[in-house]
């Protein structure tokens, strides 16, 4: 799909979408009990849609918001990820539960997205077997036994949330030893919360993980909170156009990306949380150039690097990396789409620098990556451009959020499909 998009303020009030970290775990917690679930204002997205279809694999019925638990009863079919690295490292160990040899298929990038940490864990004890270069197609077989596990501490937390899954229901008591500091600390805590609610108990202390076998996940109630990488978008959209009130945010919540609140502010955003109204108001502000350190929010790199493009200075990116394992290289993605609106940028090793400007350039056309957080990033962009910008591959956004071109449009931006 390709959209152009005619440079207008958003302006009004969003109900932000809910989390689609949280959305994942609480829905695989609930999969993994044996009792009947309710969890409501589940993500409604294709990552999420490929996480239900796995747990549909291992006997999981879903009803409206009720989830019936597994016994794993696997029906011995492709598991197939789809582009969703969530999906996919959190059931790796999930399926090696099983005495099963289980293969999992993705698309996109996703065949390309690194498993090393996997392989090095699992693969001299374990059937690990791929065809060819490419990650995937992958062949696994468990039973998955407790024991010590030593692993980095600086890699994408969702291979720590795949073993934190399985492992209390191991047969035998399990230890992750962290060989590295956790970067991604704020997405592991996520997941203990989770587990915890879900009467998983697991302790962390000077960077082990002590995990007692044998535990069962209960059944519970819950509400997906609203998803603060989502909100980013229309944060900045608030800052650079008009006021914008969201709703639907827990200010004290654990999500990770909940730091872009304190990133806006130290850019001399304004963003305040109301608490009568139980929202965060978003005011035009002229930002200012700062440092950013993306390692542990690599999510929050694309809407930043284009409020970045629009702020006094030039603004000092970190830890970009991680940008570059996405479904698209989003450093490099970013990079392109900022010069052809106008804005130097410099990249170098593990680090960025990009010089605002006052507006973005206009009547442009700008590749989309087949990155749902790329393509929202530009959109927001268009409100600050000389001109329509045109956005090729724009279908991504069913990724994560099908709905926000629609949102979108409904605070007043004018999008037109092209094909």
């Amino acid at each position: 799909m390709i959209v152009r998009i005619e440079p207008k303020p958003l302006n009004g009030t969003v109900e932000v979408i809910s989390s689609k970290s949280l959305s994942h775990r609480y829905v695989i917690a609930a999969g993994l009990s044996k009792d009947r679930s309710v969890i409501d204002n589940v993500l409604d997205s294709d990552d999420l849609l490929a996480t239900k279809k796995a747990l549909k694999q291992l006997g999981v019925i879903f009803d409206g918001n009720a989830i019936k638990g597994t016994d794993f009863t696997y029906d011995g079919n492709v598991v197939d990820c789809h582009e969703s690295g969530s999906t996919l490292r959190f059931f790796i160990p999930i399926f090696m539960l099983l005495d099963q040899e289980v293969t999992f298929h993705g698309k996109g990038r996703l065949p390309d997205r690194p498993l090393d940490v996997y392989k090095e864990m699992f693969e001299k004890t374990y059937l690990w077997k791929k065809q060819g270069s490419r990650e995937l197609p992958l062949t696994v077989k468990g039973p998955l036994i407790g024991g010590t596990y030593h692993m980095r501490g600086d890699v994408s937390s969702q291979f720590m949330t795949g073993l934190l899954f399985a492992l209390p229901l191991a047969k035998e008591d399990s230890m992750i030893h962290l060989t590295t500091p956790l970067s991604s600390k704020d997405y592991v805590e996520l997941t203990l919360d989770v587990l915890k609610a879900f009467g998983i108990h697991i302790k962390y202390d000077n960077h082990q993980f002590f995990i007692k076998g044998n535990q069962t996940y209960k059944a519970v109630q819950a509400r997906v909170e609203g998803d603060f990488s989502q909100a980013a978008f229309f944060m900045v959209a608030g800052l650079i156009g008009k006021p914008l009130t969201l709703t639907g945010l827990n200010p004290s919540s654990k999500q990770g990306d909940q730091k872009i609140v304190d990133i806006l502010k130290k850019m001399k955003g304004n963003v305040v949380y109301d608490l009568d109204s139980a929202s965060y108001q978003i005011t035009p502000s002229v930002t200012q150039a700062t440092t950013i350190d993306l390692d542990p929010i690599p999510d929050l790199g694309p809407i930043l690097m284009v409020l970045a493009g629009l702020s006094l200075g030039t603004t000092h990116f970190k830890g970009i990396s991680r940008l570059r394992l996405k479904e698209s290289d989003r450093m490099e993605a970013m990079r392109k789409a900022l010069e052809i609106l106008g804005v130097e940028v410099i990249v170098s090793g593990d680090e960025a620098w990009i010089k605002g400007v006052p507006f973005f350039k206009g009547n442009v056309v700008i590749d989309g990556a087949n990155d749902h957080r790329i393509v929202m990033a530009l959109s927001i962009a268009s409100i600050k451009t000389q001109g329509t910008i045109t956005i090729t591959h724009a279908e991504s956004i069913t990724k994560s959020y099908p709905t926000f071109f629609q949102v979108f449009k409904n605070l007043g931006g004018t999008i037109d499909e092209l094909k």
